[in-house]
């Protein structure tokens, strides 16, 4: 996690250094639980060879009619093969997770959120609120979060659709987006053993981990998405998701602690690690 600066304030000086000052971190704010108990952990699918040989059926219909519903049959049995696909290459994904049911059933969403908020380092006051609940006074955050495996077990992600209301305007969302933030790889020669320990300890502690800087980015952008200036040069950012190298085109919001916050062409914010080194030292540590 960024430690010289607070997310709010490292966008601000990276991104708007003149407007810096004008921007006051949320003192208050409060996390909004949904209605739902549990936590959403998939395995990360790939879908590079998704749609090939989704289907080799011949239409023999005659005449331009004949033409234009062949290639709508065509089309649409195209997207039909593509979905199964995906529900295939997804299902075969969540195998990974297999070793790790009995602890992914156990997490609770309301132990998980409460671990986040003490992690979290945006404001001086933070608490956990119901879906009922309502706080006038605050900040208020409400958390969609799906967490992800990757297939060498070596690193959890979390893709996290956040809105953040303003305080005395909750009837809509100040700003709305998706964060998605992948931890550091761990290394042990025993993965399984190393995320089960201690009924899961490990694995829930990582997750708070990165849920807490989901918030503090997606705090620190609502912020300072006002005082935004013209958007950076789109370029190839290489970074470590588990053990392997991937690849995004986006823009570079800033860079600390061997870690770079971007956002991708799809408008979403982006919190990744520059290879599979450690925290390096004076930063905070994230799990």
């Amino acid at each position: 996690m960024f430690k010289a600066l607070s997310p709010l304030l490292l966008i601000a000086v990276l991104a708007a250094p003149a407007r810096a000052q004008s921007l006051v971190e949320p003192v208050a704010w409060s996390l909004r639980l949904t209605q739902e108990q549990g936590v959403t952990y998939r395995g990360l699918a790939s879908f590079d060879k998704a749609g090939k040989g989704a289907t080799n059926t011949t239409y023999v219909m005659p005449g331009v009619a004949g033409t234009v519903l062949a290639v709508a049959a065509h089309g649409l049995l195209i997207n039909n093969g593509l979905r199964q696909q995906k529900s295939e290459i997804e299902l075969r994904a969540d195998q990974v997770l297999e070793p790790y049911l009995p602890v992914l059933g156990a997490v609770s969403q309301q132990e998980l959120m409460t671990q986040a908020l003490a992690r979290a380092r945006t404001g001086s006051a933070r608490k956990l609120i119901s879906h009922l609940d309502m706080d006038e006074q605050g900040w208020i955050v409400e958390s969609a979060p799906v967490f992800f495996m990757t297939q060498d077990q070596g690193a959890l992600i979390l893709e996290n659709v956040i809105a953040v209301y303003r305080p005395g305007a909750m009837r809509q969302a100040s700003y709305t987006n998706t964060v998605r933030v992948v931890s550091r790889l761990v290394e042990h020669e025993d993965l399984p053993t190393y995320w089960n320990a201690a009924q899961g300890e490990p694995l829930r502690r990582h997750s708070a981990a990165l849920l807490a800087m989901s918030f503090d980015i997606a705090l620190a952008q609502a912020q300072a998405d006002a005082a935004a200036p013209a958007a950076s040069a789109f370029r190839t950012v290489r970074y470590q998701q588990g053990g392997k190298e991937v690849a995004e085109r986006a823009q570079v919001l800033g860079e600390q602690c061997a870690r770079v916050l971007i956002k991708n062409l799809r408008g979403w914010l982006m919190s990744v690690p520059l290879g599979r080194s450690a925290v390096p030292d004076g930063c905070a540590a994230e799990s």
